[in-house]
């Protein structure tokens, strides 16, 4: 088969109307026949791929481990994800099965691909409904767990350390007494906003429970951890949410150290909170204290 001079009308025809995109590629990687589909997903024309190299041309991210030629010749078949790039810039992921054929002793690779952008953006969607807590935007704690534990294994490993602030409302179930749910979802919304513009851009923060609210400072020691939670309570306490008079926090900090486990770390954190709430609130205790 020279190009596709040894397709016939009826071939060409029916391969053109697959419901899946379609190219073959001579063994040097040059592509010598595409159809229909495959034209509407990439964007392109017959005559700008036809002649061209597919890794230069379509391949945005191609890891070839995935699909070697030498996995190919050995398998005869790959089948991988792969992103793939528009004529007009955009990318897409693609399923794509590579398989090797041979005609008249010449072999080809037929590459036939479909669109799973729609699929991926569906299970990101879903994926970060599952990680994020949905009326403030934060992580949740789910998330946040699993996230400690891994970093709990880098400090361990690399004696990297940690800190963590738990932060509580104020008088929150007053406020929600005296103004609504309603107002009451405001302020932890404000409260995740702070939260969200003035932690670095390492650090995590996520909604622990009700009005409590837990960030994870990276690389970060007592002093340094210290000034960042005075940072937070200023600026919450500059939060506006009327009718609500004023918005304050009361903070408990504590240093993860690798003698003990993460719950330790989480209980003198607590620990903290709960002597900060017992001095007046509105401040900033670390159980070290």
């Amino acid at each position: 088969m020279s190009g596709t001079d040894s397709l016939t009308p009826h071939l060409k025809t029916i391969l053109d109307n697959l419901g899946t995109a379609l190219l073959i590629i001579s063994i040097d990687r040059k592509i010598i026949y595409v159809n229909q589909e495959a034209l509407k997903l990439t964007g392109y024309e017959k005559n700008e791929l036809v002649g061209e190299k597919v890794p230069e041309v379509i391949f945005a991210l191609f890891d070839e481990k995935q699909c070697s030629p030498e996995l190919l010749f050995f398998k005869k078949r790959c089948e991988y994800d792969v992103l793939l790039k528009r004529k007009d810039g955009k990318t897409i992921f693609a399923h794509m099965i590579a398989s090797l054929v041979e005609i008249d002793g010449i072999s080809y690779i037929i590459l036939n691909f479909i669109d799973l952008t729609e699929k991926k953006e569906l299970e990101k969607k879903l994926y970060e409904a599952s990680i994020t807590d949905y009326l403030t935007g934060l992580y949740n704690r789910r998330f946040m767990m699993e996230t400690l534990y891994r970093e709990k294994e880098f400090a361990d490993r690399y004696k990297i350390p940690f800190t963590i602030l738990i932060l509580d409302i104020d008088f929150f179930k007053l406020i929600n007494d005296l103004y609504g749910h309603d107002t009451g979802d405001r302020v932890l919304v404000e409260v995740a906003r702070v939260l969200k513009t003035r932690l670095r851009a390492p650090d995590l923060s996520c909604r622990w429970g009700g009005e409590e609210f837990l960030v994870l400072l990276r690389n970060t020691v007592l002093d340094q951890a210290k000034f960042v939670g005075e940072k937070l309570r200023t600026e919450i306490e500059k939060l506006t949410v009327p009718p609500v008079e004023s918005v304050t926090v009361s903070i408990g900090g504590s240093q993860y150290y690798p003698v003990e486990s993460l719950e330790e770390t989480i209980r003198r954190a607590d620990l903290a909170l709960l002597k900060a709430k017992a001095k007046g609130k509105n401040c900033v205790i670390f159980f070290e204290e």
